[in-house]
């Protein structure tokens, strides 16, 4: 985010002539401002300010920052955090916007307002593995879309080959996160998510060690069920077998029901492309239930 998008465009200016008090004051009232910035030509020299008690008074230069409209926004807030009491903005070299701490506590508020930032007790890791084109990234984007009330995070073990596909989620790459110290790390660093869900190595799926997931699960393309071993699933909480509108209804049951039971105990879904698939509400509705169970 750039400091554009957050400033007050705009900004109402003062010469260095404007030296009158009152008139100021006036000048602030009209306006329903607080700061006005002061500059003789294009040189800043200082700011009025006006106190909670109404009272106008002028402040030094090494009290405004002057950046680039272009600039990240996080370095404004940063000098509003510290010294600066206002954030004077330029656009090819002229002023075009401000930015105050009061507009910064704004900021603030509405982030808070939101759940940006949030810290949950501890996140639910779901690790999801399968093999390429099973439609593993696709089920994932999916859940997201049904698990929009959720802080979720994508933890992407595979190397992007294209831009970010987690959608409005926040997406890590972290190749480490395969392995137990990596995951353990990854998942230390985002402890603000309610949900991280781990998108594995692009492999038939191998469950039968865990890394410190809370929850494994397998992705298999309903028709490929058979030639995956018995031992690299026992330890999996749940099968999701995609790919349903490539089979007849019949082979999706017949695959389900093997698969249940081959795993006793184990949730089978059963998912495909469509919309409104009730496979997917299913196991979107499983998932939320796994989160929510963990929070207590």
């Amino acid at each position: 985010m750039k400091v554009r998008d957050v400033m007050t465009a705009h900004p109402v200016l003062a010469t260095a002539r404007d030296a009158d008090r009152d008139r100021v004051r006036q000048l602030m009232e009209d306006a329903d401002i607080h700061h006005v910035p002061v500059v003789d030509g294009d040189e800043l020299v200082g700011v009025w300010a006006q106190g909670e008690d109404g009272s106008v008074f002028l402040l030094g230069g090494d009290r405004v920052i002057e950046l680039s409209a272009e600039a990240e926004a996080d370095q404004a807030m940063s000098a509003l955090m510290r010294d600066a009491e206002v954030v004077l903005v330029r656009d090819e070299g002229l002023p075009s916007g401000i930015l105050t701490r009061a507009d910064a506590l704004a900021i603030l508020r509405t982030a808070l307002g939101r759940g940006v930032g949030k810290r949950h007790p501890q996140p639910t890791v779901i690790r999801v593995a399968g093999a390429r084109g099973t439609g593993k990234t696709t089920l994932i984007m999916r859940t997201l879309a049904q698990l929009s009330g959720l802080d979720a995070v994508v933890l992407q073990v595979n190397e992007p080959t294209g831009p970010a596909s987690a959608g409005e989620a926040r997406e890590v790459v972290d190749g480490s996160a395969h392995w137990r110290a990596g995951l353990g790390r990854a998942v230390a660093r985002l402890q603000d998510a309610q949900l991280i869900l781990v998108e594995d190595r692009d492999e038939d799926p191998d469950l039968s060690r865990g890394i410190g997931e809370d929850v494994q699960v397998a992705v298999i393309s309903a028709l490929d069920m058979g030639r995956v071993p018995t031992a690299h699933l026992r330890d999996a909480q749940a099968i999701v077998l995609t790919h349903a509108e490539e089979a007849t209804s019949d082979e999706a049951e017949a695959a389900a029901a093997a698969c249940r039971e081959r795993f006793p105990g184990v949730r089978v879904f059963v998912v495909g492309q469509g919309a409104g698939d009730d496979g997917l509400v299913e196991w979107a509705r499983w998932v939320h239930g796994s989160v929510m169970r963990r929070r207590g």
